[in-house]
């Protein structure tokens, strides 16, 4: 009995021992592998007043990403799903981004699949139409079914209801750019759109219309082929495509695969029919979902996006990242076009929106009244809708956080 009472003492000591050594070497894991996002933060870094932000809409539920156009009215029109991605979807319009009116929506906006994307399509005669493109990815239970979309033409007022093409392709944040596109240096009534799928390969379809007004969508493509080992490995995905004033055009894109490697840049030379190789960028402009404006009046691009900088806080975090939360870079189209791969780029970054989750951002961002209006979900202060208005002029004048 003296025996195993002495064996049962030395088992417990042993594994004691055992915990003991391995909280000391878990502790000193989480201390010796400490960083921080500010290491990986060159540009000077300001903070949006407060003043700046304006709430479109909030409550107790979740509210998922908007998007956000300027119709040639001076209209404002915004929409997000009442969900993550997924759900129902809620309209909005406003004459001067301070007060909005929810505005009625089709029935078929009621079961939406996907993140809504919103578009102005200025024809070369001088009219517009509005377009509003919701993917239909498989989620648990629902089978992938192409891409939706729902068209104005009356200055959103009044909306179609959902079109389903390309079924049954799996279609995510359709269409997550749509760049009008040029025949020897003149603008055209087609637009490329983007999309991606669960694997990651980025598709591009040309958007047209026919004599009788209807829309048409070309057989969706693979717009990365040649690199789809730099795609798949960095599971690339939402591309955003700005034009340059020499009509280069410039594709951002998020890295999903949170290794370590950041976004990634390339260019097109040809009217999107080929690509550079894609390079990454500054761990500073990293991030998700990157929407792109040129702001005449300062002569700059604004980039608003989620900020990710693909490095762990630790090597015992669970989280891949670090973040403030939604950003603008902001910056010359030399910057861009002129990158190499290992330097820094841009005037400065500024937060307009505070969420260290990473489920933020997806802003709509356009010029609005000689300022710079962009729209983005997250818990800011509880799930709001925000909207950050800004003059680039003034960004120095703001709060600094970094350098």
């Amino acid at each position: 009995m003296k025996t195993l009472k002495q064996t049962y003492l030395k088992v417990i000591a042993a594994l004691s021992a055992i915990i003991l050594a391995a909280g000391i070497i878990l502790v000193c894991i989480f201390f010796c592998t400490q960083d921080e996002i500010t290491h990986y933060i060159n540009l000077p870094f300001y903070s949006l007043p407060e003043e700046n932000a304006l709430i479109v809409d909030d409550g107790a539920d979740y509210l998922g990403q908007p998007d956000m156009i300027k119709t040639k009215t001076g209209k404002l029109i915004t929409v997000y799903p009442l969900s993550h991605g997924k759900g129902a979807l809620k309209m909005q319009y406003s004459y001067d981004g301070v007060n909005w009116i929810e505005q009625p929506t089709p029935a078929s906006w009621e079961s939406s699949q996907e993140v809504p994307t919103l578009y102005t399509l200025d024809f070369t005669d001088g009219s517009q139409k509005l377009i509003l493109i919701s993917g239909k990815p498989y989620w648990p239970g629902i089978k992938a079914d192409g891409f939706q979309y729902s068209i104005s033409s009356d200055d959103g007022n009044t909306w179609s209801e959902f079109t389903t093409v390309y079924s049954p392709m799996d279609c995510i944040v359709a269409m997550s750019s749509l760049i009008q596109l040029k025949i020897d240096g003149n603008y055209t009534n087609q637009w490329l759109g983007t999309f991606h799928t669960h694997d990651f390969v980025n598709y591009k379809t040309i958007l047209s219309f026919d004599e009788s007004g209807n829309a048409v969508w070309s057989q969706p493509q693979p717009i990365l082929s040649e690199y789809r080992s730099i795609e798949k490995q960095n599971s690339l995905c939402e591309i955003e495509l700005l034009r340059a004033p020499n009509d280069t055009i410039i594709m951002l894109t998020r890295n999903e695969s949170r290794n370590g490697k950041t976004s990634m840049i390339c260019y097109s030379y040809d009217e999107c029919q080929t690509w550079t190789q894609p390079q990454y960028l500054p761990a500073d402009f990293s991030g998700d979902r990157f929407q792109a404006l040129y702001d005449e009046n300062s002569n700059k691009v604004v980039i608003s996006y989620r900020q990710i900088v693909p490095f762990k806080e630790n090597a015992l975090s669970l989280k891949k990242f670090m973040t403030y939360g939604w950003v603008a870079w902001i910056g010359d189209f030399e910057d861009l076009l002129n990158y190499q791969q290992g330097t820094n780029i841009g005037d400065c970054l500024l937060l307009l929106g505070s969420d260290t989750s990473g489920d933020c951002g997806y802003s709509g961002i356009v010029n609005f009244q000689n300022q710079i209006l962009a729209i983005a979900y997250g818990n800011f202060n509880g799930y709001q809708i925000r909207l950050a208005k800004f003059d680039v002029s003034e960004t120095s004048e703001f709060d600094k956080i970094l350098n």
